[in-house]
């Protein structure tokens, strides 16, 4: 059996990986909090047909993300990545921590960028590998209330389809996974109501992985996930950017004040 490496995967998107990649992968579940990866593990090795294995890291630490580089560059069977590892977080940019919004940018941005550099150095000697970054739909929108977040998700998609073209010559598959509001601990950690949003925009976690997977095995460069989100992402390219950035503000219940 090959090796796939999970970020994130303690809960969440994360954890649904594992849980649909233990399959027909030996699965290394990597992010900070030990109790909670093994917690998963024995949630999913019953129905495992691979090892799972626990790695504890903080990704938002540049020591910790060379640390996970040079264990997926001596691993000769590491075949599939999925860069899941991030946080959001709300309230008017001036007024919230910085340290906490560059770990945010070092997390979201600086180790996806890293990993994928030593995931695709390690594809390119096969000629075959598989690499996911999770991006989303928020990466197509200017967030009042959580710009970081949404910078940083701008940043993945567009340096996701970027990879994708230079990787396809390869036999490489890299897709940008760009999800909308899921069902997960997600918003609680960003302090975001969940209450606040319809039933009808939100997907679960196997939703989502689901259609990644599938999406991944045509090798298609972005997969934006659920019928509304697609909707949504279209109708933003019909109607001005004053008004994106206004509706935006709203969903993210925003009003400046």
């Amino acid at each position: 059996m090959k090796n796939a490496y999970v970020t994130g995967a303690s809960q969440g998107i994360g954890k649904e990986f594992v849980r649909a990649l233990a399959h027909d992968y030996n699965v290394f579940l990597i992010s900070r909090s030990l109790p909670d990866l093994n917690k998963a593990i024995q949630e999913i090795e019953p129905k495992s047909r691979g090892i799972l294995k626990a790695i504890s890291l903080d990704l938002t630490k540049k020591k910790d993300q060379e640390e996970l580089s040079e264990i997926l560059s001596k691993d000769k069977e590491f075949e599939l990545l999925v860069n899941n590892a991030g946080f959001g977080t709300t309230g008017e940019f001036a007024s919230l921590d910085l340290s906490k919004e560059l770990d945010e940018i070092n997390l979201n941005v600086k180790a996806l960028v890293a990993l994928s550099h030593t995931a695709l150095s390690q594809f390119k000697k096969s000629k075959k590998g598989f690499l996911i970054n999770v991006a989303s739909v928020a990466g197509y929108l200017p967030a009042p209330g959580s710009a970081v977040y949404a910078a940083t998700k701008a940043f993945v998609k567009s340096f996701t389809e970027s990879i994708h073209e230079e990787a396809k010559p390869y036999g490489i598959h890299v897709q940008a996974l760009c999800p909308g509001l899921t069902h997960s601990d997600f918003h609680q950690r960003a302090g975001i109501e969940k209450s606040k949003y319809p039933g009808f925009m939100w997907q679960t976690a196997e939703e989502v992985v689901e259609e990644s997977l599938h999406s991944l095995r045509y090798n298609q460069a972005v997969c934006i996930t659920g019928t509304v989100n697609q909707g949504m992402v279209g109708l933003t390219e019909l109607i001005p950017r004053s008004w994106v950035r206004k509706g935006a503000g709203k969903l993210m219940n925003f009003d400046g004040t």
